[in-house]
């Protein structure tokens, strides 16, 4: 009897709603958004970036038969002093031997060109600089006494035209000195000398000189001792020497004047 009355109640006790076709979870459960808590809980994560390295650009070796061969020096020269620099900074048996083969590469190209150096010159004479100007102590005599003829040419191709002015300061050694040497060498070649004191004091060196009346200012000179060549006839005048010199040096200068400077090597 029990029994039968717990099974009526369990019946009467269902909801009306139970008929709808509906579980009665639906009923519990409401559709709302799950709770997701403070806002920056749910912020969508970044994907860490794979860095991505690209790779070494490999290294482009030019033609070498293409390069000039300026070009084909200096790439051979970078590649010696890269051998040196790894050499001395890491110095090993290999490298050291690397950086020498290098070195004796330059030393044979060297060696080349000195031999055909000499091969350019039996084939043109007119390159042999010894031909002109033999450089063995043996022909030094030789040498000088050309170079001293030719001086005495052109000192006496030019005193024919000129003759020679010195300014001076007399109370000033070097200057007094250099008049010696002036008044010595225009004694022994001819020429005409004018000695002309700037400062009025007269050097025993050259007892006949001038006082400058004005001449220095008028020829522009402004250092002294200063030595001119004048041309009496045109008044044309040129600067011969500055300073002291000696009577070679003076004759070389007189060779430098009448040849217009030309070099004489």
């Amino acid at each position: 009897m029990k029994k039968l009355l717990l099974a009526c109640l369990m019946v009467f006790s269902v909801p009306a709603f139970a008929d709808d076709g509906h579980s009665p979870a639906d009923t519990v459960v409401s559709s709302v958004d799950p709770f997701t808590g403070w806002h920056w809980y749910n912020e969508p994560k970044k994907k860490p970036v794979v860095s991505q390295q690209k790779p070494a650009p490999t290294p482009v070796v030019p033609d070498f038969s293409k390069l000039s061969p300026t070009e084909q020096a200096d790439l051979l020269k970078g590649y010696t002093r890269e051998a040196l620099a790894r050499a001395i900074l890491h110095p090993t048996s290999e490298n050291t031997a690397t950086f020498l083969r290098w070195q004796k590469f330059w030393t044979d190209h060297a060696s080349m060109f000195s031999q055909s150096f000499a091969v350019a010159q039996l084939k043109h004479p007119d390159l042999d600089y010894n031909l002109e100007h033999p450089h063995y102590n043996s022909t030094a005599p030789l040498q000088e006494a050309r170079a001293q003829a030719d001086q005495a040419q052109a000192i006496s191709k030019l005193s024919g035209q000129y003759g020679l002015f010195y300014f001076y300061r007399g109370n000033d050694p070097i200057d007094a000195q250099m008049a010696g040497v002036v008044a010595d060498f225009a004694h022994r070649r001819h020429i005409s000398l004018i000695p002309v004191s700037v400062d009025g004091q007269v050097s025993p060196q050259v007892p006949d000189s001038r006082r400058d009346d004005g001449q220095s200012a008028k020829m522009g000179i402004s250092h002294f001792p200063a030595l001119f060549l004048v041309d009496p006839a045109s008044r044309n005048f040129r600067p011969l020497a500055y300073g002291f010199m000696t009577q070679d040096d003076l004759a070389k200068r007189f060779l430098n004047v009448a040849t217009g400077f030309k070099p004489q090597f």
